[in-house]
Formats: structure tokens, sequence, C-alpha cells
């Protein structure tokens, strides 16, 4: 009979042992089948083993709360079974059974760490004693556990809100520099765009605080419009770091970020701020840095510097970077200086749409150089080069020549590219002006001069601009809208033809910004009676806004690639017929 003490304590027994594990060893049947008879009315979870080998496999296959083994057995002794498993789970909870208390065993199971000692033959009394002791241990270290966890999360929880408080610009509500910096570590491929509002201490100076808060707020609503519906690029984060500094972590895939940014900045300083019910334009300058270049903070602040400086966006490259600059810029002038050698630099014509007739009446002429495996490498690859390496002019006169011979005898006009540095170079001048004096018909020609080109003085350009003029030749302004556009420009150079930027151009379909530049461009040369070009037009959506705008002229991929020169060049097409011509010279081509 138990004793009441022990009735309770077997109670208490059964409900705090839900859930836990027992192996119960022992080589004696009988007494196995009294221990286990026992155990099974306590533990729900419950298995045996027959010796100590049996119970070592078992305990080291799954990982029981209580080991209950006896001491001598056959093949392996408890002992010995219990020092094996403890080298595997150093925290095993065990109680040896014996009928005799052998000082050896004692002094090794106390080197063990045994958790207890149980009796043979079975002493109800003192197992439950001694089963409730370990079980409450087991149950003490299971809640502490628990509530350890739950401290934690709590923790992490409060840690997540005080984070969130530091990761949230209170302004603008947009990313924080704490949030920058934590996504700068976890993308650290990336490409890190800081912009910065200028001269916006003076703003905050004149009109305080409260105002200059609102600019920034409508600065932060401005780019993320920009970023999430006008141009739609992939990015990591939009955050306001400090002061008047955003800044932009995209992923170093997207190739076109210095583009984007351009057309951001552009926009920003055509769209008006509300200070005080007054419209106020702004400006703003951007430092670029990609991820091979260091991407920190310190790097891009260098390029921001250097921008308000020199230009409204510099990208930044390290020292290591300028010197693979160099030798990439050593290994592109050989290759040039072998292609102009061996005539491998020669003009691809891109059709030029008559937007009233439909008909192609024109085409530029673009400088491809050739590798000697036949691949086509277009000139921002290596213009720029070949403008550092004094190459420039030769490519040009190779391009003029190869341009006019092709077209003497062609219904079609010939658009060709010049810069600044073609005008101010005296050889390249005469020899513009003789290979026009022997060409058959000079109205023909037309030259196209980049927009974005340094023009400094006009004296030049308008004098050389004139001379052409005599000849016949018509005048573009090329690119026109992707720089600091002056239609000043236009005055003074007498232009025929405005060539609006292929990048407002294939934009037109999603950014609203775009249209309006584009439609403004266009309705101010029809007024100056200069007709209007369009470039990069790839989609009939694209066309549609074209003609909408009355837009004299079309040219991009929708009506037709850049290929070498070919007899149906001689004659004025209807522009439905050129896919089928190029399609023909693509295959021969290839």
């Amino acid at each position: 009979m138990f004793t009441e003490i022990s009735t309770n304590t077997l109670s208490s027994l059964k409900e705090m042992a839900k859930g836990i594990s027992v192996l119960y060893v022992e080589d004696d049947p009988l007494i196995r089948v009294q221990y286990l008879t026992f155990l099974s009315h306590i533990f729900d979870s419950l298995e045996s083993a027959e010796n100590g080998e049996e119970g070592l496999h078992r305990a080291l296959s799954s990982k029981f709360d209580i080991i209950i083994s006896d001491v001598q057995m056959p093949k392996m002794c408890g002992v010995e079974m219990i020092e094996r498993i403890k080298e595997v789970y150093t925290d095993q909870l065990t109680l040896l059974v014996s009928a005799h208390k052998e000082p050896d065993i004692l002094h090794k199971s106390v080197q063990l760490g045994i958790d207890g000692y149980l009796f043979k033959p079975l002493d109800r009394y003192q197992t439950i004693e001694t089963l409730h002791k370990l079980v409450s241990k087991i149950v003490l270290k299971r809640e502490n556990e628990n509530y350890k966890q739950h401290l934690e999360e709590m923790v992490q929880i409060k840690t997540q809100e005080a984070l969130n408080v530091y990761f949230i610009d209170h302004i603008t509500s947009l990313n924080s520099l704490v949030k920058l910096e934590k996504d700068m570590g976890e993308y650290p491929t990336s490409t890190l765009v800081e912009l910065k509002i200028r001269d916006f201490k003076m703003l905050n100076d004149l009109y305080g605080y409260d105002i200059g808060n609102n600019i920034l707020v409508q600065t932060a609503s401005f780019l993320k419009k920009c970023v999430t519906e006008e141009f739609m690029f992939v990015y990591y984060g939009l955050y306001r770091v400090s002061g008047a500094h955003f800044a932009i972590l995209v992923p170093s895939e997207e190739t076109k970020i210095e583009q984007y940014i351009h057309h951001i900045i552009q926009s920003f300083e055509l769209i008006p701020i509300i200070i005080n019910d007054e419209r106020v334009f702004l400006e703003m300058d951007a430092g670029i840095v990609h991820c091979g270049e260091g991407l920190t903070l310190s790097h891009a602040d260098a390029a921001l510097r250097k921008a308000e400086r020199n230009g409204h966006i510099v990208t930044y490259i390290s020292d290591s970077m300028m010197i693979e600059k160099y030798a990439n810029r050593l290994k592109c002038r050989n290759i040039i200086k072998e292609a102009i050698q061996e005539n491998r630099i020669i003009p691809y014509y891109q059709p030029i749409i008559d937007n009233t007739t439909g008909k192609i009446k024109k085409y530029e002429a673009l400088a491809r150089l050739i590798t000697p495996e036949g691949d086509v490498i277009s000139p921002c690859k290596f213009i720029p080069i070949s403008k550092e390496t004094k190459m420039y002019p030769m490519i040009t006169k190779i391009i003029v020549e190869s341009a006019l011979n092709d077209f003497r005898d062609s219904e079609c006009s010939v658009s060709i590219n010049l810069s600044i540095d073609d005008i101010k170079h005296p050889s390249t001048k005469e020899f513009l002006l003789d290979q026009i004096s022997n060409f058959p018909d000079p109205s023909r020609i037309v030259f196209e001069l980049l927009e974005s080109e340094e023009i400094g003085s006009y004296l030049e350009v308008v004098d050389f601009f004139a001379v052409l003029k005599e000849f016949g030749c018509g005048i573009a302004i090329d690119d026109f809208g992707s720089g600091y556009s002056s239609f000043e420009h236009l005055v003074n150079l007498n232009v025929d033809y405005i060539k609006i930027d292929g990048s407002l151009v294939r934009h037109l379909d999603m950014s609203r910004s775009s249209r309006v530049i584009v439609e403004s461009i266009a309705m101010f040369a029809s007024k100056m009676g200069i007709k209007t070009i369009a470039e990069f037009v790839s989609t009939q959506s694209i066309s549609a806004y074209i003609a909408q705008y009355g837009i004299d002229e079309s040219q991009g991929y929708l009506f037709g690639k850049p290929l070498p020169f070919n007899l149906n060049m001689n004659q004025i097409q209807p522009k439905e017929q050129i896919h089928l011509v190029q399609d023909d010279i693509i295959k021969i081509v290839n």
C-alpha cells in the first residue's frame, strides 16, 4: 500500500511525465517485465533493450529524456554503455539499477554524473520519489527553455519595433540611413546612387525648417513616383540619407542606371516645387558607385561632391578601377588602329521615314567596327577612345568618304554625324569641303551636330555651317533634349532639323514628363520652321504619339535596323518594303 504522500507524488509524476521518453535496459526478463509494467503506468513513451549493446544502439539512434539501466549485463555493462552515450549526449539524464552497492561502480557513476539509483527488487516508493525528482528537473528545464524562448521572441519583437523607428525617416517616410547601411550589407553587389538638392541650405535659411521639410517631402514623393511609376526599374530601396541627400540602391545588373538618373534629374528640374503657393524650380546632382568600385557611402559622397563641382552626374571610379580602365583603353586603342589599317571601320545605314508620305527618303550613316571574327561593334564602344588617342579624325574621314561614295548615285539623302572636334580640326574641315564639292547633289547631304557637345564659342561653328549651307547641305542638331538644351542654339546655328533625343522618345508611352518635353520641342520647332526627327521609335504606340505631335520624320527599329549599304538604298522606298528588304540582307550577311 502506498502512503498518501507517495500516492500524491505518483499522481503528480504521471502528470509531469507526459511527453517524456524513457529507455529501460535490463538483461533479466523477469525484472525487465516488472519494471516495464510499473513504468508503463507513468510514461507514455517507453522503450526497452535486453543488453548494453542494444541499449547503446537505441540511445544513439533516438535521443531519450531518461535512460534507466541495469549495471551488470552481458556484452556491455550499464556503466560502459552510459559512458559511451554521454560521449555523444553530454547532458543525458541517467539512472542505474542495481542489487548491490559496489564501491567501484559507485565511484565510476559519480564520475559519469549519474543522476540517481534504483534498487532490485523494485522498491516502488523509492522509485517514484527518484523518478519524481528527475522528471521535475526535466519539466523545470523545459519551462526555463520555453520562458527563455518567449523572452527572446519578445526581445526580437521590441528590437524590430525599435529598428523600425530607425529604419524609417520621420520627415519623408522613406527608408533611413540606418536601413541603407543594413541593405548595403545585405546586397553588397549593388549600385548606389546618392542624390542631393542643390543649394538646399540656402532654402532652409531663407524659408525656415518647416518649408525645408516640405521641400524634402515633395522631393521624396517625386523620387518614389519616378522609380515606381515613371521608369519602373528594379531597386532595393529608396532612402533619405541626411539633409537634402537621398539615395537609391539598385541591383548591379541594372546597366541603364546612369540613363535613368539622368532622366530623373532632368524631370526634377522641369517640375516646380511649391513653396508658399509659389512655383520654384530646383536643381539636383548625383553620385553613382558601382559594386566593383567599393560600395561605400564615402565613395558616393566623393562622386556627389565632384558632381556638384563639374556636372550633374558623376560615377565614382577607384584607383584600381582606373588602372583597369587604362588597360582596357590601351587594348581598345590597338583594336581601333588595326581596324583602320584593315578597312574594318565602315558605315551602317538606318532608314529615316518621312511621316507625311510614309516613304524612306533618307538614311543615317552610323560608324561600326567589324572585328576579325565578324562581330559588329557600336560606336559608343570605340569613338570615345578614338577621340582620346587622336584617331577620331581618321574615322570621320572614313565614314564621310564611304557614305558619300555609297549615296553618290542614290535618290535618297544621307545624314552624317559631326562633332565639335571635326569642326575645329583644320584638315577635317578641308577634307569635308573637298568631299562635298565633288558630290553631285550636296542638297542630299545632312550633317548632324550632337546637342550634348560643348559648343563653346558659336562663331567658328556658325561660320562653318554657313559654308555648308552655301553648298546646299542640311544641318541638324542631334540628341536634342539630352542635355541642357538651349533653344538659342537653334536660332544661332540656323539649323534645318532637330533630332529629338531617343532617351525621351523611347519613354513616350510610359512617361508623362517625356511626352510634355517632346511635345514642347515639336511645337517650338514648328513655329520656327525647323523640321523634327524622332529617334528610337521602336513600337507602334510610340509612333502614334509621334504622329500626334506632328513630328516630320521617324527613325528606329520599328522601321529598320542599321545595315551595310545595299542597292535598295538607291531608290526611295515605302516603309512597308524595308523589313522585307532587311530580312533578305540579314540572311546574306549571316
